[in-house]
């Protein structure tokens, strides 16, 4: 049923039980009572109502003028979702005795019939009147439900957005705030594409219970965003950051350079390029986009990672003091990010500043307790990349990182 309504978009599992809670509402059924919608266990739900059928007036005009009528006894079920014990069905014929002719009425039978049958109409008025104010007043409202939700919806997107997401808890907390706004609004890009970034971020971080699903999701999330708004900044820059996590760092690369033409003061293409960059081997190119980052956008809450991307490659190129002193500040900013501070403890053990880089090394295996040196990250990068980081491995091992 999830697949038929919503067509494989993320939605959680009580949007379904709350839509079939709001048909039994709508037919004055109830969870508790069942009494037109049955809930099968590990089945699916079933219409279990009565239904007649009625003739048309011409039809028992008809029926009514011939010898003999005949009656229709149905016991009809109909089935949601084709679910087995369920039959077709059965139609029963009687034969009935024939009516008798009828009679013209007398003339004052005829008068209180005509000011019946006006009451009739003028009842049949009212009750369509009241039928289309119900209807209006139902639409409205529901009009103004869908305006609360958009509303809402943006709401939550600003509030995820003052969420620095440089932890666990933060992925975590800002990601189940995007997806409750998306659930509210599925036709804004912002928030589609704001939960991109928020799984994306999971993933690249490590943060993620199944990196494969995640992806898939953002994926989905992300072809909805790019639909409605091609042109969105946000949305593009989402799709350089899940290019990135896909290991297609040339398609990254390429994306991202279209991105930072189009928009020439946006700092987040210039650091994914530089992670692409540095991923694919080539330290100096990633040294340059990062430090364009940091030019553009010095005040960013998203600093402290192309602050790590630049400590990270002095690092790698023996320029310790350097990576030290970018490596700092990444880690001030960002203190349970975890790779910053793991940086930072290679780099002080590589001076000989071994009582730091100790202490900055337990702070990492608190954030990371079953970190070693085979499953240290990024694990994203090309060969090239994995030569690039045999200096900072072993700065770890002397910093006390466990084999």
């Amino acid at each position: 049923m999830i697949e038929s309504i919503w067509g494989g978009r993320i939605v959680s599992e009580s949007a379904l039980s709350t839509r079939i809670n709001a048909v039994r509402g709508a037919i004055g059924d109830s969870g508790t009572d069942q009494r037109l919608i049955k809930t099968l266990p590990r089945k699916g739900v079933r219409f279990i109502g009565n239904v007649r059928e009625e003739r048309k007036p011409s039809e028992t005009a008809a029926a009514n003028s011939s010898e003999h009528r005949t009656i229709e006894i149905v016991n009809h079920h109909p089935v949601m979702g084709a679910l087995p014990g369920w039959h077709a069905p059965s139609t029963e014929i009687v034969d009935a005795p024939a009516l008798p002719p009828v009679t013209s009425a007398p003339a004052s039978r005829r008068f209180w019939g005509g000011r019946a049958r006006a009451a009739a109409i003028a009842a049949i008025c009212v009750l369509v009147s009241g039928i289309l104010t119900w209807s209006f007043l139902a639409r409205s409202a529901q009009s103004e439900q869908t305006r609360a939700n958009i509303e809402t919806a943006a709401k939550l997107i600003r509030i995820s957005e003052m969420i620095h997401m440089t932890s666990r808890q933060d992925y975590e907390a800002a990601r189940a705030i995007r997806q409750w706004a998306v659930e509210l609004d599925r036709h804004n890009a912002a928030a589609l594409s704001s939960l991109s970034f928020a799984i994306v971020t999971g993933v690249l971080n490590h943060w993620s219970d199944d990196a494969i699903a995640d992806l898939h999701a953002a994926d989905l999330v992300l072809q909805d965003a790019l639909a409605i708004a091609p042109g969105s900044r946000t949305a593009r820059g989402a799709q350089c950051q899940i290019l990135r996590a896909m290991r297609q760092f040339e398609a990254a690369i390429k994306a991202c350079g279209e991105l930072a033409e189009n928009f020439p003061d946006y700092a987040f293409p210039h650091k994914e390029i530089g992670y692409d960059r540095l991923m694919m081997g080539q330290p100096d190119e990633a040294l340059a986009e990062f430090l364009e980052a940091d030019r553009l956008a010095p005040d960013s809450q998203l600093r402290w990672s192309w602050q790590q991307g630049i400590g990270l490659v002095y690092l790698m190129q023996g320029e310790d003091q350097k990576a030290i002193e970018w490596l700092s500040r990444a880690a001030v900013e960002a203190p349970n990010a975890g790779h910053p501070v793991a940086y930072l403890a290679s780099a002080y053990a590589l001076v000989g500043r071994g009582q730091e880089a100790r202490e900055a090394m337990d702070h990492y295996l608190k954030l990371w307790p079953d970190t070693t040196l085979k499953t240290f990250g990024p694990t994203i990068g090309s060969a090239a990349f994995s030569s690039n980081m045999q200096r900072v491995l072993e700065g770890l091992r002397l910093a006390g990182l466990p084999d």
